[in-house]
């Protein structure tokens, strides 16, 4: 029986490689950027930084403008990488049910998720220190001498639960339409092809949002007229994309055990 830290270790570090590639696109692109804001500063407005600014202002700047891009892409290959396991036929053979090994997958794919945001903050950290040091602001030393409780926290708290819960539910809505896309093309009287599983899907898709759509206007609707002591809609969208990431989860693991994975067994 293989177990779940193996099965873990495999994944993880398979789906890694993705990571190190994004970020290694986005140094790339920093330098880019660095190099031609150096080169002719005229070019880069949207860097909103000012024209007497240094080259550690630049990185600053480009780091914050390509990070949501790299963390779009790597959520867009995590996402291909998963559909890719969730259906791969050598990884259904291993000695363990298939509901365990989308599990995994999803773990360890909100666990990558974790690795480059944590590479991301870490390097943002220290660019910052250095562009505090460089205009010779008193940034760390304040950072030291300060208080701090609770309050100062909550709001990155709630922002990384928000993240989480983001993250999550695309992870499984993701399968959810790749798992409800085969099973209906499946059932198909005639011989299926790339173009009626993308129609399938992309009325799934439409489906699902629209009904997501009509289900949140009416949690919104009830919390503001019934819970509601502070208009907390952040809040209210993390407790929806968690509680959604759990709903879709539970029709993934019967979708998978029960009409997908007899189909990827048997070819």
């Amino acid at each position: 029986m293989t177990s779940f830290k193996a099965l873990f270790k495999q994944m993880f570090g398979q789906k890694r490689r993705y990571a190190d590639l994004v970020l290694l696109l986005q140094v790339f692109a920093v330098l880019f950027l660095l190099v031609m804001a150096l080169w002719d500063k005229s070019n880069f407005v949207y860097l909103n930084i000012d024209k007497n600014s240094n080259w550690i202002d630049y990185i600053l700047s480009a780091g914050m403008i390509t990070t949501p891009v790299a963390d779009v892409i790597f959520l867009g290959l995590l996402c291909w990488q998963n559909e890719k396991i969730n259906l791969s036929q050598t990884w259904q053979l291993a000695p363990i049910s298939s509901v365990k090994i989308w599990l995994t997958n999803m773990f360890s794919s909100f666990v990558e998720c974790i690795y480059i945001f944590i590479i991301q903050v870490v390097l943002g950290f220290l660019v910052a220190m250095a562009d505090n040091l460089s205009h010779h602001l008193p940034l760390l030393h304040a950072m030291i001498d300060s208080k701090f409780n609770w309050s100062d926290f909550s709001p990155v708290i709630e922002f990384l639960l928000f993240l989480s819960g983001l993250v999550l539910v695309i992870f499984t809505f993701v399968s959810f339409a790749n798992f409800l896309t085969r099973a209906i093309v499946d059932q198909l009287p005639f011989n299926n092809n790339i173009l009626i599983k993308l129609f399938v899907m992309a009325l799934i898709v439409i489906i699902a949002v629209l009904i997501a759509g009509k289900l949140n206007d009416q949690i919104t609707t009830m919390y503001l007229r019934h819970l509601a002591k502070e208009n907390d809609l952040f809040g209210v969208s993390t407790t929806e994309y968690f509680a959604g990431a759990i709903v879709l989860g539970v029709i993934d693991s019967y979708l998978i055990s029960k009409l997908v994975e007899p189909k990827i067994v048997s070819r």
